[in-house]
């Protein structure tokens, strides 16, 4: 009986890789815990982490290797958070609960972006390699975030997107009445300049692939084609038992967060409607469809080519430099608003480069995106007696281009 037994310990990694032929490690069965409960919240999922030895000998974290008890990686602040309490109606309560210090400065001399972010489950986000958030909620209750941040155009948006999973190294939950249920992913996304434009979407213009895929139950199922890692045809039935389950684990590529990453090397994510991802019952993205399902332009939940099975997934996309819109020192040195702070009103200075007359619109926003006044002619002095104290941007037009200023009203 022990010869049997020795016997079948060395044929179980030649056999499995014998029915694999992909590029990925493959574990088979359940981690080890190594991490109890990383988040507690009142009717949460458990947030445990393991780890897992493969047939070839390395070893893996599951469900990722995550940021979430690293400290200087700062936390996103709350658009809907059933765990913290933070239960607000609509995102201009959200951005009025901000006081400015959740702002990652990139570039000192930057526009401020504001993103909005849905993920199932977890998410870390890179600007430019930059960490500038990270999900507060690792699995449930789900919940929605904010994140800021300054930087200057280009810059490259990366994501390390987790679907967490509580039966370790396997990619289940228990859930709909199975101990072994196969879990989803997804996230959405939308990034907004300082006068609510929208400049960046989630959608089929984003990069995705994917880094640990489970559970697998036959080995001869997932495939690759190129770069594409393909596991549509496996199954992803429910059972009550999956402890003889695989998973396959690749490693993540050096920088993949960082702008100079060349991301060709990743596949078109694919998108998914809100009804697949099940989001229609879910305040933290429906308080919320004004920013994520806008009329004219929606932002659509994407993922790798398997929202079931694909566990671990990062996603890029590089915000284009926007036509129209300076920063040039020369052109901000040139225009100047006096006094700033403003009280009764202020005035529009040029210096001798700029003739009044190339100004074709002056317009001022709020925090909020909202028009409070407009021209379309120069005005060297505007009135502000029908506007509120705060903090407002002036855009002002300047041919064929835009010049954005911070006004702040006492």
């Amino acid at each position: 009986m022990k010869k049997i037994t020795y016997l079948f310990l060395l044929c179980l990694p030649i056999c499995v890789n014998a029915q694999y032929t992909g590029t990925a490690s493959v574990t088979k069965g359940l981690a080890t815990k190594t991490v109890s409960n990383l988040h507690i919240c009142t009717n949460g999922r458990v947030t445990d982490v393991g780890s897992i030895v493969a047939t070839n000998s390395s070893v893996w974290t599951v469900p990722a290797t995550v940021n979430f008890t690293n400290n200087s990686f700062p936390f996103a602040s709350n658009l809907y958070n059933p765990c913290s309490g933070n239960l607000y109606a609509n995102d201009v309560a959200a951005l009025a609960a901000l006081n400015g210090a959740d702002i990652v400065n990139i570039d000192e001399d930057g526009e401020v972006i504001t993103a909005f972010v849905f993920a199932d489950n977890y998410f870390e986000m890179y600007i430019n390699g930059v960490a500038v958030g990270k999900d507060n909620v690792p699995f449930t209750q789900f919940n929605s975030n904010i994140v800021r941040f300054r930087v200057k155009r280009p810059f490259t948006i990366a994501m390390l997107l987790v679907d967490w999973e509580e039966l370790l190294g396997v990619g289940c939950e228990n859930s709909n009445g199975f101990q072994y249920h196969m879990g989803d992913g997804g996230m959405v996304a939308v990034f907004k300049d300082s006068l609510n434009n929208i400049i960046a979407k989630t959608g089929s213009d984003w990069k995705a692939q994917t880094f640990y895929t489970a559970p697998i139950i036959d080995l001869t199922c997932p495939t690759e084609n190129g770069i594409q890692r393909i596991s549509a045809n496996c199954s992803t039935q429910d059972a009550n038992n999956g402890t003889n389950y695989y998973g396959l684990h690749w490693n993540r590529p050096t920088n993949w967060m960082g702008a100079s990453f060349n991301d060709s090397i990743f596949p078109t994510a694919t998108t998914y409607s809100n009804a697949t991802v099940g989001i229609d019952n879910k305040p933290a993205y429906t308080n919320f469809t004004n920013i994520f399902d806008n009329p004219s332009n929606d932002a659509q939940f994407i993922w790798s080519n398997n929202i079931v099975l694909d566990n671990e997934v990062i996603v890029r996309y590089t915000v284009s430099l926007t036509t129209g819109v300076l920063e040039m020192d020369n052109m901000d040195k040139a225009i100047n608003l006096y006094p700033n702070p403003a009280k009764n009103d202020f005035q529009i200075t040029l210096d001798k480069s700029i003739n009044s007359s190339e100004i074709k619109n002056i317009s001022i926003y709020n925090l909020y995106g909202d028009n409070v006044f407009e021209t379309n002619k120069y005005t060297e002095k505007i009135s502000l007696n029908d506007i509120s104290s705060g903090v407002y941007f002036v855009k002002i037009t300047v041919g064929n281009y835009q010049l954005i200023k911070k006004l702040i009203i006492q």
